[in-house]
């Protein structure tokens, strides 16, 4: 009776622990959960998102993923769902930031989302990567042409910092 029960937890801990440990976080690699956050700062280095309400924010804010049509092969912009970014004070720079979800649909190993701000400016935000299961692996990222974030020198955390004069 004992064996039976000692057979049981031991079957039982195996399962859960195969669960829990992904084969990307036993290698090291970035965990496959694709969120991006930006700060925004002028030259001064002032937080430009600091002054402004996060839910005000999220109704001026928008974001679009570039997505290729199966029957034209033209690129349109679709609205990505509200539930896909969010503003939020990060504790680690002290300084307010956006938190986006970018395109997991891959073209040739990237994809394209769009961030348009308060003046209606168009940002836009490109992933090397690819899909590994439920989630995506980003290996660089670029914001309007300029590479701010690799998977070899940087943690996990893809946090970057933007410089602009205003919003």
């Amino acid at each position: 009776m004992i064996r039976q029960h000692l057979l049981i937890l031991i079957v039982g801990l195996f399962f859960t622990f195969s669960c829990i440990t992904s084969p990307s976080q036993e290698r090291g690699e970035t965990p496959p959960i694709m969120d991006v956050s930006i700060s925004y700062i002028d030259e001064d280095g002032n937080d430009l998102l600091r002054d402004y309400n996060p839910s005000y924010l999220k109704q001026v804010y928008q974001i679009y993923y570039l997505r290729k049509n199966e029957e034209t092969g033209e690129f349109e912009r679709v609205k990505a769902g509200k539930n896909q970014y969010s503003f939020y004070f990060d504790q680690q720079s002290n300084r307010s930031a956006l938190r986006v979800f970018p395109n997991r649909e891959f073209t040739d190993g990237k994809s394209t989302t769009l961030i348009e701000d308060l003046r209606d400016n168009l940002d836009t935000l490109r992933v090397q990567g690819y899909n590994e299961g439920r989630g995506s692996i980003a290996e660089r990222i670029w914001y309007n042409g300029k590479l701010v974030w690799e998977t070899a020198p940087n943690p996990p955390r893809r946090f970057f910092t933007i410089t602009k004069s205003s919003l």
